[in-house]
């Protein structure tokens, strides 16, 4: 069946237009000089961040109109020497120094792979790598990183369809000016040793070639057999370095095989009195997982091409396109207790399987300018974007035995001990790949138009529209059934703001964004999968509205922030492969969020604060209505500290946390609220030599990382020291 949708945005963007401008954040990426200082264009400020130590940095994208100061909307940048300074090896890693992020688990139609969740809203599909959309699923790496971009909120006439809690944006380290080089030696406990290195030469006075490399090898601390091992290497040209004309071609490899982790299991139902489920009274090392059964190996591959150019005129055009693969292939060990084992002390050792693809190509096409009407400045921006992407996921037939637990089931080892698992246990039972796959498919192609109009030196005006036509297609048989699916359609996407300058550093601002999100979005990938169930839906819909202040102090060097929002809900549709799971007409998350990042004198800081009061607003069972949506914790709050204690010496360290969420909207599945602390320590023997120390959860606090309804939770990692030799040229 094939539904055509559409919806109303037009109409809000030509009463936007009346009053005389369009669209919001839009600008080409900053020039820089040989020499490593920043170049000031069009308001905003880039730095060589191979060399900078900074907490601050700026949007990279080429769409954006206004630095940060002058954004109405929450963007949380996390710089190089964020990651550094808080060990982070993973995105999942750093991604716990950004308030309002929390981490989802794939479970049966959603992968086993990165799945973050801005203030609750799955963003699977809402991931970018030099702001152009890559959904494959993945357990990202962060070596090959420059920065880490977090716009919250609703914001589909930026980033294209979905991005309905905000979008994730990883800019990559690419063949610049310069010539610099930086190897880092890191030994750890937990069998951990990881190998980086990061070179970039200069040839001529336009040619210059970059490689960057890592080798990863790891236990997990805190959990029995689960281990990490990886690798990946990008290298790079770029012609026209320092010129007003530059080309950059890259390829980015990486490639994982580890022990895929789901943690400890849920209690049974009806063992706790009032229905209540939360992960069981084990051991948090306890691994249920098999060591002769269970593995997860992905791989990426993507070429990109970027083109950058000053035209003249006050003209800039860029283009970035890509192509990229990405495979995904596991059998894990799913903790289950649909029978009631736990309350008995055991537990089936089910499994979820994957043996996927994915390939797409995506590009984008921006031009941007600057130019007066009068006494009116503009920052325009306007560009073209395509996405196509296709997948193909064929799993794995596993004799798991019988879910009851028997006494046959324990002698074969599909069940094991509650409390005492042995991942050894010598497994033999048989493993088949399926030979009829399912299938996915989708098309977006979008034309967009931002503007930032300077009224008067303390007004600006911000807006932006985006027409998206999107197609799905989807084939397969799940266990609704099989299934041969197909969406499409048109729709507009839009957002307004207004920036109010009492001076050239601080504004205040007020704006509204919506975001449309139809089937089929993370193209098989992610929990946004089509099938026959939600083939006839329309979009879901977000909308925010936004105010907010900021503040930039120290000459620049540290912004404040604060906002409140209110993100409006419609038609939430969740699904678990191509089977509907629940339907909600309404739901309403509202709160604020505080942020600090930069340096003030010897201290260096990025911190925050999200507050988020969510409420199913309407829905058939009444039962649910007034609880809170799923995966969105009340409070949540980061914070990683660095101070310059002597020019050799640095100390520091990180405060995370969140408190108790829920994984189901009848709020009977919970985990429990957390705060983790971190250090470091840091001496610099020499400008070109240093070593740095590092604790990871430094109490050793077990909490609950992850929840999936109905199954399991995943425990965090345990307590880990981490000792790094650094070397520059």
């Amino acid at each position: 069946m094939k539904r055509v949708f559409a919806t109303g945005g037009a109409a809000g963007f030509l009463a936007v237009g009346c009053v005389g401008f369009i669209a919001v954040a839009a600008q080409p990426v900053m020039a820089q000089t040989k020499d490593g200082e920043p170049t000031r264009l069009e308001g905003m400020t880039v730095t060589d961040s191979a060399v900078e130590d900074s907490y601050r940095a700026e949007q990279t994208s080429p769409k954006a109109t206004a630095p940060l100061v002058d954004t109405p909307r929450i963007i949380t940048v996390v710089s190089e020497a964020v990651i550094r300074d808080s060990a982070s090896f993973t995105l999942e890693d750093a991604l716990r120094t950004v308030p309002g992020i929390t981490l989802g688990a794939g479970e049966g139609g959603t992968a086993s792979a990165d799945i973050p969740l801005i203030r609750g809203i799955d963003s699977t599909g809402s991931v970018f790598v030099d702001g152009l959309r890559d959904i494959g699923s993945q357990t990202r790496e962060i070596f090959a990183l420059e920065q880490i971009e977090v716009t919250k909120g609703p914001n589909s006439a930026f980033g294209g369809r979905g991005t309905a809690g905000g979008s994730i944006n990883l800019v990559s380290k690419v063949a610049r000016a310069g010539v610099f080089a930086e190897g880092q030696v890191t030994a750890g406990t937990s069998d951990l040793v990881r190998v980086t290195a990061d070179a970039n030469v200069q040839l001529n006075d336009k040619l210059a070639v970059r490689i960057v490399g890592m080798y990863h090898d790891s236990d997990v601390p805190g959990r029995d057999a689960v281990f990490d091992d990886r690798w990946g290497v990008l290298p790079s040209i770029t012609w026209g370095v320092g010129s007003p004309i530059s080309a950059t071609l890259s390829y980015y490899h990486y490639e994982t095989d580890a022990m895929p982790d789901y943690g400890i299991p849920l209690t049974s139902r009806d063992q706790l009195a009032g229905g209540v489920r939360e992960p069981a009274d084990v051991d948090r090392d306890n691994f249920y997982g098999l060591l002769a059964r269970d593995f997860q190996k992905t791989k990426t591959d993507s070429v990109t091409f970027e083109f950058n150019g000053d035209l003249g005129g006050g003209l800039y055009l860029s283009n970035t396109t890509r192509y990229n693969y990405n495979t995904n292939a596991y059998i894990v060990t799913n903790p289950d207790d649909s029978a009631g084992n736990v309350a008995n002390g055991f537990v089936w050792r089910n499994i979820k399987s994957r043996n996927s693809w994915n390939k797409g190509l995506a590009s984008n096409t921006n031009l941007a300018t600057n130019f007066d009407t009068g006494s009116i400045e503009h920052a325009l921006s306007f560009g073209f974007e395509m996405a196509v992407a296709d997948s193909s996921n064929a799993g794995y037939s596993v004799a798991t035995g019988n879910r009851s637990c028997a006494d046959e089931d324990f002698a074969n080892y599909n069940c094991t001990s509650l409390d005492n698992p042995d991942p050894s246990d010598p497994w033999n039972g048989t493993i088949e790949r399926s030979t009829s796959p399912s299938t996915a498919s989708a098309e977006e192609y979008s034309f967009y138009l931002f503007d930032t109009v300077t009224i008067l030196p303390q007004l600006l005006l911000n807006g932006g529209i985006r027409w998206t036509d999107f197609s799905a297609k989807a084939a397969g048989c799940g266990r609704g059934g099989c299934y041969d699916a197909e969406n499409s359609g048109d729709f507009f996407t839009w957002q307004a703001g207004v920036v109010f300058k009492p001076s050239e550093t601080t504004s205040i601002y007020a704006s509204y964004a919506d975001s449309k999100n139809p089937p089929g979005t993370t193209v098989g990938e992610g929990s946004d999968n089509l099938g026959s169930a939600n083939e006839t839906r329309e979009p879901q819909s977000f909308e925010n509205w936004e105010v907010g202040a900021k503040a930039e102090l120290m000459e620049g060097n540290l912004l404040l922030s604060a906002a409140a929002f209110r993100i409006k809900r419609n038609n939430i549709i969740q699904t678990d492969g191509d089977v509907i799971t629940d339907i909600f007409d309404a739901a309403r998350l509202q709160g604020f969020e505080l942020g600090v990042t930069g340096q003030a004198g010897p201290v260096s800081i990025t911190a925050g604060y999200t507050y988020v009061d969510s409420e199913l607003r309407a829905n058939d069972n009444s039962e649910i209505v007034g609880n809170v949506l799923p995966q969105t914790p009340k409070h949540n709050f980061s914070a990683t500290v660095r101070w310059q204690a002597t020019p050799q010496l640095a100390v520091g360290g990180g405060a995370y946390g969140a408190s108790k969420r829920y994984a189901d909207a009848g709020n009977s599945i919970s985990a429990d609220g957390y705060a983790r602390f971190d250090a470091f320590a840091e001496y610099k023997f020499t400008h070109a030599i240093s070593a740095r120390l590092n604790v990871q959860n430094i109490a050793d606090e077990r909490y609950i990382v992850k929840i999936r309804n109905p199954h399991f939770a995943v425990p965090a990692a345990g307590r880990q020291a981490l000792l790094t030799i650094s070397a520059m040229y």
